[in-house]
């Protein structure tokens, strides 16, 4: 035990001794000169230490730099720089005057992907054969992958990303961690976790994957095994949404394409299951097709019922996100982006709650052609109906044109208006032909903007918390004893088929034409309903035609009477101005003129006809 303790003490000095003795006679600035000229060499990239390089032995024999840059070809900025860097080196080439790194550590980096960090090619640079100024790809690129792959290692510590996608359009990607470790030839796997602030919201992420570049620069592969993510802040739910993720990525240079398959997500318990392509030429085309069993979509969004807990109280008090033209996502939405690109989008899901009614066989398909999108169908089973959508939106004029032609069947008319935010003032089974259009002034706001025309037919149509039979037949009752209405009423208005053809100008909808039946009474009329105040202005005719008791004659003339009635003021408060006395009054004379016509058509000839219509005249 004593002579291996003293064989490991003595193989310590000599080691350590070694060590020293090379740190002392190997200067590492000799290398300065070497790994930038070999950079430069390999990927055409520029690269610039600042400072002296100095060891560094335990617990891994490396060389530290201070300040470091990386900039591409042509460029003015750096695309790389950070505040210092570790290169952990191999001992043994050493000695024979080698650098072999084993890993690069960069801490408190900065990855500008802006337009001045781009490489830019030299006026007068030769072209290579068989490339075009527009599909140009640097041979370096080719190179630097391989230099990348030599190491056994590469890693980022909180660092910053800046991405500059347009003018107005930079997202932050902040405390960047990422390790890239060699395991095979052009193969690596990766580790990743990073944080993005945007509009109060903040969307961190882990990721886990494998890069395989032995395609490239032909292709790359990335197989991503699992990543989470995590979005909260302003608009979101307290929990927020959370959730994970698995993919593969495949791209090729040519034809330049990228897809993502089969990418599933899941997010708030809900999943869906996609399949993501995209390819690039002189028109890029997208393609998306979404599939999914169960989505609830009121896990997503905070609840706006007036019942809710304190703390979902509180989850709304939360400040609304900052939209503004300077972060690139102005107030309304500009589909003018539509122009730059052909797309089809697909959409099928089983089952989807929204605003707690449940939606089923949901199925969407749109296709854009450069800013002409095509909505081929919308179609969708709920509150016991079914709705089907056509539509298109064309970006290609000054104003974005959105025109959209709902067919409704059978839908609960109660369960839309609470799914809207209104009262249910009104119930039925609806069934619905419109078109409607907007000129791009407000397209997210049905209230403002939009336009159309629709014909409405509401089945079993009740008009609740107030009953139009018992305002007329105690009106009456009160102005003549001789007749008495109902001795107990309903809450609601019934009509057993309502017609109406309307016209939706900027949230004001013009009632042309409005009749209904029931068993108790008819109904006519015009009126306007406004959508932003929630309220209405109705002129109705109303025929009472059941539930009168009383004197026959006096029914006989109620029955035949139309009745005017106006309904107004907000939707959850209605109003209503009615006069019976009028209406009785006009009927007396009608009785009496009429009887009094016949007396003098008996006795035309007779002293007291002259006198009667003389009274006649006075009467009426």
């Amino acid at each position: 035990m004593r002579r291996f303790l003293t064989a490991l003490a003595i193989l310590l000095v000599v080691v350590i001794a070694g060590m020293t003795a090379l740190i002392l006679l190997v200067n590492p600035n000799d290398f300065r000169g070497y790994m930038v000229k070999k950079v430069e060499d390999k990927t055409g990239y520029q690269l610039k230490i600042d400072g002296d390089l100095r060891w560094h032995a335990w617990p891994q024999l490396s060389i530290l730099a201070g300040q470091m840059t990386l900039t591409a070809p042509g460029a003015t900025m750096p695309i790389v720089s950070a505040e210092n860097m570790r290169l952990d080196v191999e001992l043994l080439p050493l000695f024979s005057h080698q650098l072999s790194v084993k890993n690069v550590v960069l801490k408190g980096g900065v990855i500008q992907l802006v337009p001045d960090t781009q490489p830019k090619r030299s006026q007068g640079a030769p072209i290579a054969p068989g490339e075009s100024q527009s599909h140009s790809k640097p041979v370096v690129q080719a190179s630097a992958s391989v230099w990348t792959l030599e190491l056994e290692k590469i890693k980022i510590t909180d660092s910053l990303l800046v991405w500059q996608r347009t003018d107005n359009d930079i997202i932050n990607v902040r405390d960047i961690n990422l390790t890239l470790t060699r395991t095979d030839a052009r193969q690596a796997a990766l580790t990743a976790k990073a944080r993005i602030n945007r509009d109060q919201r903040e969307l961190s992420f882990s990721l886990d994957g494998a890069l395989d570049l032995k395609a490239f620069p032909h292709g790359v592969n990335i197989d991503v095994t699992g990543i989470d993510y995590q979005l909260a802040g302003a608009g979101i739910p307290a929990e927020g949404i959370k959730g994970n993720s698995v993919f593969k990525l495949d791209y090729q240079s040519s034809p330049q394409s990228v897809r993502l398959f089969p990418f599933t997500a899941t997010f708030n318990e809900n999943q869906i299951t996609a399949d993501i392509s995209a390819s690039f030429g002189d028109v890029p085309h997208y393609s998306l097709a979404i599939k999914s069993e169960n989505i609830n979509l009121d896990r997503l969004f905070l609840s706006s019922d007036a019942g809710t807990s304190a703390a979902s109280k509180a989850e709304r008090e939360l400040p609304s996100p900052v939209l503004s033209s300077a972060n690139g996502i102005p107030e309304q939405p500009d589909l003018t982006f539509l122009r730059e690109f052909d797309a089809t989008v697909s959409v099928d899901i089983d089952n989807l709650i929204y605003k707690g009614i449940p939606v089923h066989q949901l199925a969407l398909k749109v296709i854009n052609q450069q800013g002409k999108a095509t909505i081929d169908d919308l179609q969708a089973k709920l509150a016991n109906g079914a709705i089907n959508i056509d539509g298109l939106v064309d970006s290609t004029g000054a104003k974005t044109l959105v025109t959209l032609k709902p067919r409704v069947q059978n839908i609960a008319l109660g369960e839309l208006l609470k799914a809207m935010a209104y009262p249910e003032t009104l119930t039925g089974q609806l069934t619905m032909q419109g078109t409607f259009n907007n000129s791009g002034d407000n397209i997210l706001d049905i209230k403002q903007g939009w336009q159309g025309n629709a014909h409405i037919n509401i089945v079993g149509a009740r008009l609740q918390g107030l009953n139009i039979q018992q305002l007329i037949q105690q009106a009456v009752s009160r102005s003549n004893s001789s007749v008495q209405g109902k001795e107990k009423y309903d809450r609601y208005t019934e009509v057993k088929e309502l017609v109406v053809d309307t016209v939706l100008n900027q949230g004001q909808v013009k009632i042309t034409r409005l009749n209904g039946a029931s068993e108790l009474l008819t109904v006519a009329g015009t009126g306007t309903l406004n959508l932003p105040n929630k309220s209405c202005d109705m002129n109705l005719n109303i025929r009472v035609t059941q539930g009168w008791t009383g004197k026959s004659d006096i029914i006989q003339i109620l029955q035949n009477s139309t009745i005017p009635l106006r309904i107004y003021g907000p939707w959850s408060k209605l109003n209503y101005q009615l006069n019976v006395e009028q209406v009785l009054r006009d009927q007396l004379k009608g009785k009496v003129g009429q009887a009094i016509d016949k007396w003098i058509n008996k006795n035309q000839d007779k002293k007291e006809t002259k006198d009667a219509q003389k009274l006649l005249e006075k009467l009426f």
